[in-house]
């Protein structure tokens, strides 16, 4: 009896300690790439304060360090609408193949850099492409192009993450191609519209809007506290130019040369460092300045992240 006794409990001590190696694991964390191709970059920026800049992809995230690439080994949902705040970061979307979680992901918040996120609202109802969020003020904007019964059509926004909702009449504004909304890092009532017309902007939660350039097929636009970047495609020509609030005055900023047929798609800042700026082209290629342009770095081509 007493053999077998022993027997039975080396089997749950080896059952135990498989089922603690299982969990380290599983742990999420960003580790090695494993699949250097991606495509389909949904949004980039620095989450939960770091230096790191994140991109959200079709599968998962990825990071981009001192050390060069890792990818997340878990959560590869396919982030839209992927917003970087302080705490973290805000997305839309959906979950990947065999997740429990329902489909689409409506309005989430990841505090831990992705392990985990809530359903803060309309989960399993909305999946939001064009989605806003202050960075350190976190309040959200979203435009609704899946009216549902407790949120209709157009732009809404949301001072309690998610809580309570409610229209901005965006008068002044009435084109049909938005490249996409930015809000600003702490006014909350502060928000920018890209366009094919021209560059957007409303101080009183979108109810307004005024012009504020009329430059011609705006691709991304993002604000920092003083102003911000807005990129363009014109005369088979991409241009990025710097603003200030205070002024009307505009500054390019340079390019690589092999850009400038790749309309530029996404566009992030370091909060803590004004001159470190990311770019994501339509080409999926991925460019890295730490003195506002004057130098570049390629760290992605045509979605091969570089080594």
């Amino acid at each position: 009896m007493k053999k077998y006794k022993i027997i039975f409990s080396l089997l749950v001590l080896i059952l135990v300690l498989s089922a603690c190696n299982s969990n380290e694991n599983d742990v999420f964390s960003f580790e090695g790439v494993n699949n250097n191709k991606i495509d389909h970059i949904h949004g980039l920026g620095y989450i939960n304060g770091e230096s790191d800049v994140v991109i959200a992809t079709h599968l998962g995230l990825y990071k981009y360090a001192k050390d060069g690439w890792k990818e997340a080994n878990s959560q590869k949902h396919d982030y839209m609408g992927f917003q970087a705040v302080r705490e973290g970061f805000f997305s839309s979307g959906h979950p990947e193949e065999g997740s429990e979680y329902k489909n689409p992901l409506g309005l989430i918040k990841s505090i831990d850099e992705g392990a985990s996120f809530e359903q803060l609202a309309f989960y399993g109802e909305i999946d939001f492409h064009y989605l806003a969020a202050g960075y350190d003020s976190s309040t959200i904007y979203v435009l609704n192009e899946m009216p549902v019964e407790e949120m209709d059509a157009g732009l809404h926004y949301s001072l309690n993450e998610g809580d309570s909702w409610t229209k901005a009449a965006m008068n002044g504004f009435n084109y049909d191609y938005i490249s996409n909304l930015s809000a600003h890092p702490t006014r909350k009532e502060l928000i920018t519209i890209g366009s094919k017309d021209g560059l957007f902007i409303s101080n009183d939660y979108g109810q307004n809007f005024k012009l504020m350039n009329d430059t011609k097929m705006i691709t991304y636009v993002t604000l920092t506290e003083t102003g911000g970047l807005y990129t363009n495609f014109e005369n088979n020509t991409v241009y990025l130019k710097s603003f200030l609030f205070e002024s009307n005055e505009e500054i390019n900023i340079q390019l690589p040369k092999e850009l400038k047929m790749d309309p530029i798609t996404f566009i992030s800042v370091n909060p803590e460092n004004q001159q470190e700026i990311v770019l994501v082209t339509n080409s999926n290629n991925i460019y890295i300045t730490k003195d506002e342009g004057l130098t570049w770095d390629q760290i992605a081509s045509n979605g091969e992240l570089a080594e």
